[in-house]
């Protein structure tokens, strides 16, 4: 199993310019916990609600006031689409993160989250046990 076969591609974006208040619309119209920010094609970082929540906070601004540039998180995560569900869990650990962006050749190919991961807990725990059983009784 890869990275590939769990990954959402049905991905929410909203472009650099625009503003909270859009992204903010398009996470509770799409019914997402975030939205990938694009400039182009080219994904260039991420807005949580844990992100909306701080700017929120921290401002006393109205969201249609706020840049998205000014509330993403710009270090984007990622992870190549053939790499094992394992990896995926090793950056959210590493990065303290619950999703991961997809992305071949600067590609926006999709997410991984943890929901995503739990939702194919079973599956993976299959994997591992046949993995398991060819590595304990080998072919003779």
């Amino acid at each position: 199993m890869s990275v590939r076969d769990l990954m959402t591609t049905d991905l929410v974006t909203v472009p650099l310019g625009a503003t909270l208040e859009a992204a903010v619309g398009e996470m509770l119209g799409n019914r997402v916990g975030s939205v990938l920010v694009t400039d182009g094609e080219r994904p260039v970082g991420i807005i949580t609600e844990t992100d909306v929540l701080a700017a929120g906070s921290g401002t006393e601004r109205p969201f249609g006031d706020i840049p998205v540039s000014r509330a993403m998180s710009p270090n984007l995560v990622t992870i190549g689409p053939e790499k094992r569900p394992q990896d995926a869990v090793e950056k959210m650990q590493n990065y303290g993160i619950k999703k991961v962006v997809v992305t071949e050749d600067e590609e926006l190919l999709g997410i991984v989250t943890t929901t995503d991961l739990v939702r194919h807990q079973s599956d993976l725990v299959e994997e591992v046990t046949d993995i398991d059983r060819t590595q304990s009784y080998p072919s003779l």
